[in-house]
Parts: C-alpha cells; sequence; structure tokens
C-alpha cells in the first residue's frame, strides 16, 4: 500500500474517530441526541414492575421489548425528558396504560402494575370457604357483652366477669389482648394473660347511637364510634389519636404501612409509615383515590399487591390502583350490583363477593 493511500486512510479514520468519538462518549454518561431539537440531551430511565410476567411494553406506541420470564420487570433506558404513554398488554388480559414523566438523569419506577383478566371469571364459593379466610389465632374462648356492661368470658355455668362497665370491645387478632372503651368514653386494653387492665385515653368518642367498631391489626387499632369518627391507636407508641370524621370503614394493608379509609362518595388512602418507593409518600399524608356522585357501599384492600383497592358501588365491583401519578386506573371486575364484598391478607390472590344467596370468588 503506498504512502498516499495510507495517509488517505490515516484521515478517513481520524475524521470518523471525531465524529463519532464524542458521541459514544455522551451515550456511555447518559446524552442521547434528539433529532426534533439537533442537540444532545440528558436522558432518564422507566422502570416497570408487575406481578404477571411476559408483558408486551409499548413506548408512545412503539414496541420496545417483554419483561421477563420469571418475574415481570423491564427497564426501559436512554428515554428522552417529557411526558411518555407506556402500554403493556398480555394475551388474555386487559391492556394497562399510563402517561408518565422522565427527568434527566432519573428513573421514573411503576411498581405494582396489576393487568386484569379479560374475561375476568368468578366461580361460586362458600360462605365457609370465606370465613376461612378469616380465622385467627385468637383464643377460642367465647366473649360476650352483657346487658349491665360486663365483659363475660366463658359459657352457661362457666362464665366469668372479665371487665365491667363495657361499652363496646374487640379482641386483638392474636394473644390474649382486649381492646375497649367503657362507658366513661376510656380507651383502654386487657391484658388476658397478665389479667391487668391499662387505661390508655379518652379522646371524645360519640357513644351514643350503637357500639364502637374496632379493626385491630398487628400495630394499630383502628377504632370507628357511631357519627363515623375514626381514632388510631399506635400500639408501639402508646399513643390514641383522632384520624378523620365521617368514615364509614377503613381496613390496613397487609404491612401496616398504610390505611384504607371509606366514606360514603370517595375513598383516600393514610400513610401510617414513610414509603421509601417512588411517589414517596410521607407518614401521616392522606390521598384521595376514588371519589363518586353516588354511594360507595363498600371498598378493600387487593392484598396481592397491597397497591390496588377493591371497591362497589350500585353499578358493579372495580379494581382501582392506588398509584395516582398519570392517573389511577380503574377496571370493572362485576358488572351490576353485589351484597357484599371480602378480601383476607391470607388469601391474597381472592376477592369474595355475593350476589344474593350465592357467594362467587375471583383469582388474580
Amino acid at each position: 500500500m503506498s504512502r498516499q493511500k495510507r495517509r488517505i486512510i490515516f484521515y478517513f479514520l481520524t475524521v470518523i474517530f471525531l465524529i463519532v468519538g464524542p458521541l459514544i462518549a455522551a451515550y456511555a454518561v447518559g446524552f442521547t441526541f434528539n433529532f426534533s431539537t439537533a442537540r444532545f440531551q440528558k436522558t432518564g430511565g422507566i422502570f416497570i414492575k408487575s406481578p404477571t410476567p411476559r408483558l408486551s411494553v409499548f413506548l408512545d406506541g412503539a414496541f420496545v421489548k417483554e419483561t421477563g420470564l420469571l418475574a415481570g420487570s423491564a427497564l426501559l433506558p436512554d428515554v428522552l425528558p417529557g411526558a411518555h404513554l407506556v402500554r403493556l398488554e398480555k394475551s388474555g388480559f386487559r391492556s394497562w396504560s399510563k402517561t408518565v414523566t422522565v427527568d434527566p438523569t432519573a428513573v421514573t419506577e411503576l411498581r405494582n402494575i396489576l393487568l386484569v383478566p379479560h374475561p375476568v371469571r368468578a366461580a361460586t364459593s362458600t360462605r365457609e370457604e370465606m370465613a376461612a379466610g378469616a380465622a385467627t389465632t385468637t383464643s377460642a374462648e367465647a366473649l360476650t357483652l352483657d346487658s349491665r356492661g360486663r365483659l363475660m368470658a366463658g359459657r352457661g355455668s362457666d362464665s366469668r366477669v372479665l371487665i365491667k362497665n363495657v361499652h363496646s370491645y374487640a379482641r386483638a387478632p392474636a394473644g390474649d389482648a382486649i381492646f375497649f372503651v367503657d362507658k366513661n368514653g376510656f380507651f383502654a386494653r386487657y391484658d388476658g394473660a397478665a389479667k391487668e387492665i391499662m387505661t390508655i385515653a379518652r379522646p371524645g368518642f360519640f357513644l351514643t347511637g350503637g357500639s364502637l367498631r374496632f379493626i385491630a391489626g398487628q400495630k394499630f387499632v383502628a377504632v370507628i364510634d357511631p357519627s363515623g369518627g375514626l381514632f388510631l391507636f399506635d400500639q408501639s407508641a402508646e399513643i390514641l389519636s383522632p384520624v378523620a370524621g365521617s368514615v364509614r370503614d377503613v381496613a390496613f394493608d397487609g404491612q401496616e404501612e398504610k390505611m384504607l379509609l371509606g366514606r360514603e362518595r370517595d375513598i383516600s388512602i393514610l400513610w401510617l409509615a414513610d414509603n421509601p418507593r417512588q411517589p414517596f409518600q410521607k407518614k401521616g399524608a392522606v390521598e384521595e383515590v376514588i371519589s363518586r356522585d353516588w354511594a360507595i357501599r363498600e371498598s378493600r384492600w387487593l392484598y396481592k399487591t397491597d397497591g390496588h383497592i377493591i371497591w362497589r358501588d350500585r353499578d358493579g365491583v372495580f379494581l382501582t390502583e392506588i398509584e395516582r401519578r398519570g392517573g389511577a386506573n380503574t377496571a370493572e371486575l362485576v358488572s351490576g350490583a353485589v351484597d357484599e364484598l371480602h378480601t383476607f391478607p391470607s388469601l391474597p390472590d381472592a376477592i369474595f363477593f355475593r350476589r344474593g344467596k350465592t357467594f362467587f370468588r375471583i383469582e388474580f
């Protein structure tokens, strides 16, 4: 090869290096070339996580990749900053989509994505199957409250007085503890092992019009008085605090990190602990998830993800994700009114509902 040819090749490769080198270096540190603006931009990413594997992922209408075989997760790198439409599809399921905002040098995380089967299949069930899901390890000794406000343990001639002057009570889900409110409005705990009563607070319960309702977890106890006043007892801190009014029902998620607040026409989430994952909620934050112009009759957690709510109204049974960024997806599970709705931490994949005298079960 002549010297002139070698010189031409050298200059050609030098030009290529000067052009391509900066492109490679820019790409390596997170830049990409935006042809619409004709300049380099810092990029971000989108991380997707779903319990359903092998999902087809589309970004702004274009197919990108499939999620994993064992875990439905995928990372979309080198995404230009701004709003993007993410859509997930799989045969036998309804598609899922959400508009997300990507920031430079940051990864936007989309977790707890649940695709709803299509069609949704409901199998007949029984009250006994549902009761098995609600079973706890609480002592089998019977408790009754007599007309004089005495909480009795045992049956018949073997019964004995545990606590006097009781207005309302509930057992802890495990062990021998009993939470109660006396007729003077004091909230207290009875320790069955030590046979001791610990009076905690008198927060101002509304005591007329019926019994108080207790929802007892491992970390917290929620109390709803007949006026809809909600009070929350933190068992580790031994503190009872008023939370909200006009509450119809509540439910703790599986880890007791958040609590569902059901009112007549809306459902909100109260965070009981800091959320270290996006979108990084703070303890004590309240977020409205559902609002309707008509009555919401019941609401429950889907314990499979702890990131979805099951609820029913006059039109049917619905599933709504609590992730609010880009709007919360809602899917109809059952069309038409039903009479009862239940989910249980011990059966996290199941939803039970009753229509008339027949019970049904939906599996996820």
